[in-house]
């Protein structure tokens, strides 16, 4: 069973998607359900490792920082600018796989293990600043059917897939996640490939949203709406929180946004 909320007929939303405790403190906000993607500019340090880009923040203090392991459709170098530098900017410590053939899942997984053994290894610039029980898979095409199979480790906490291909196993993530489609996309369908996909995922909340208009190659228009994600399922942020939960979700009433569907899961959690 699916709960549909759309700006033509909303049902309310109750449930509540299990949250972490704050680790590093998110920027501020603004209204619920609308707070903006962070300022890059000098914020961002960007290190090349033999198999993966990743994007930190320039500075790293002395606190922990969750973690975003991402798969790419077309080279992560191309979601940089749109996606990647903002998550970093605003906290992230993002492990981009430099594969175009992230499907699997494997190379995901593998930059995060990467990254995990710098956080244990002494004297160098991850030691101790990595928040090992925070950590979201996202990707984009290949690379969302690569986010939804490393969700199946019980290292990735929460699955971000952006028009995620078909090759992915929903049914073995092990937490909650947001399948995002774009209505006028034409080589990953919202009806046909990323609906199916969602619909297996019953033993975990989840929510369905289509993007009204997009296609398949912007990405860009989603950045908010995944930055909140991780927000809330990594930080705690109760204002991006509201973005996705109750009968006012920021996405239930937003008129970009054709439908919203969330699962029995995410329907009964409170």
């Amino acid at each position: 069973m699916f709960f549909r909320c759309t700006t033509l007929a909303a049902v309310a939303v109750t449930g509540l998607l299990a949250a972490a405790p704050a680790v590093a403190s998110p920027p501020s906000a603004g209204s619920a359900g609308s707070s903006q993607v962070a300022d890059p500019v000098g914020a961002v340090t960007v290190d090349k490792w033999a198999d993966h880009t990743v994007y930190r923040p320039a500075d790293l203090g002395t606190t922990r920082h969750p973690v975003v392991l991402w798969g790419t459709g077309a080279g992560p170098g191309v979601y940089a600018d749109t996606l990647l530098k903002p998550w970093a900017a605003a906290g992230f410590i993002v492990v981009a796989a430099n594969t175009t053939m992230a499907n699997s899942g494997a190379e995901m997984l593998a930059g995060g293990r990467e990254l995990l053994r710098r956080n244990d290894t002494p004297g160098n610039a991850y030691t101790g600043k990595v928040a090992t029980d925070q950590v979201a898979a996202a990707g984009h095409s290949q690379g969302g059917a690569g986010a939804i199979n490393a969700g199946a480790d019980t290292m990735v906490r929460t699955v971000l897939a952006l028009q995620p291909g078909p090759l992915a196993a929903p049914g073995k993530m092990v937490g909650p996640a947001l399948f995002l489609a774009g209505e006028a996309d034409r080589i990953v369908d919202a009806d046909g490939i990323v609906m199916p996909l969602f619909e297996k995922a019953d033993q975990v909340p989840a929510i369905f949203a289509e993007l009204g208009g997009a296609g398949h190659l912007v990405w860009g228009r989603y950045a908010e709406v995944m930055a909140d994600w991780l927000k809330y399922q990594l930080l705690g942020d109760t204002a991006a929180k509201a973005r996705f939960l109750g009968a006012d979700c920021g996405l239930c009433t937003d008129a970009a946004w054709t439908r919203v569907l969330h699962n029995a899961k995410a329907q009964a959690l409170s």
